[in-house]
């Protein structure tokens, strides 16, 4: 009896110097700031489904449905949302987002989209317009092509320009080339190729030809008779050039807009690296 008296004595003894051990006290705050953040933030694989998200979960379902969903297919649909949000966040917590290329540059092209769409876009005026056109003319303007048909005439041979003024009033009056025996050249090109041919004086008159007439063009050696029948390339036409010039514009603006934004919200962060 005595031994036991002694016994049941020394335990509250053992307790006490138990609980002043440093190494106790670290787990007895540990297990407190665990208790607290449970009761403050709750267990993190509670995922709560509140009437508000059930609905539009269901909602979207329907969509893809293009019908209200059956009760089976409700508990169904339900049931593989809870198992693809436990995973997702599974991976989360496992750090697969960070650890995974793929994962990590679809969230990164995913919060630039949302910068950009944040990003405001103001009016350009005419002159930022005109100043963006002039740098980018060439998104813009086609290469001009020329597609015209000529006769020429030498003029070594004798009675040229007079073989020339006969067939343009004939030409002018309807006739074509192959019904008066004519042998005429079609060609489509541009000026480059014209100026090759026939020079530059002749050549800027060729490209400023009206459309469907013929017109007498003289070089060094030929006379010519010469019809544009289409020229190509060029500008748009006003309405079509002014959208495509402002979406353009627009585009270029959205870039520095998003790239500015993304700077900023890197300066929120301190990168640091250890010295080795």
């Amino acid at each position: 009896m005595a031994a036991m008296k002694r016994n049941t004595r020394a335990r509250p003894n053992q307790a006490a110097r138990l609980l002043k051990e440093p190494t106790v006290h670290f787990f007895i705050i540990a297990a407190a700031i665990l208790f607290t953040h449970r009761l403050a933030v709750g267990d993190p694989r509670v995922i709560v489904i509140t009437p508000a998200l059930k609905g539009d979960l269901l909602r979207r379902y329907q969509d893809q449905l293009s019908r209200p969903p059956t009760s089976g297919e409700a508990d169904s649909f339900m049931r593989a949302w809870k198992e693809e949000e436990a995973l997702y966040r599974e991976a989360l917590r496992e750090g697969l987002d960070r650890d995974d290329p793929t994962v990590r540059n679809v969230l990164i092209s995913k919060m630039r989209d949302r910068v950009a769409l944040q990003a405001r876009m103001p009016e350009p005026t005419e002159a930022e317009l005109q100043h963006y056109f002039e740098q980018h003319r060439d998104q813009f303007e086609a290469p001009m092509i020329y597609e015209h048909e000529y006769v020429a005439f030498p003029k070594s041979e004798a009675g040229a320009e007079r073989e020339r003024a006969k067939y343009e009033r004939l030409l002018k009056a309807g006739a074509s080339t192959a019904s008066l025996g004519l042998h005429s050249t079609a060609a489509k090109v541009n000026r480059e190729r014209i100026e090759q041919q026939f020079g530059p004086e002749a050549a800027d008159k060729i490209c400023h030809l009206p459309i469907g007439q013929w017109q007498e063009i003289e070089t060094n050696d030929q006379l010519l008779l010469v019809k544009m029948i289409e020229v190509q390339g060029g500008l748009p036409e006003p309405q079509a050039f002014h959208a495509r010039l402002l979406a353009g514009w627009q585009a270029v603006m959205g870039q520095k807009s998003t790239a500015q934004a993304t700077r900023g919200i890197a300066d929120r962060y301190r990168f640091e690296e250890p010295a080795r």
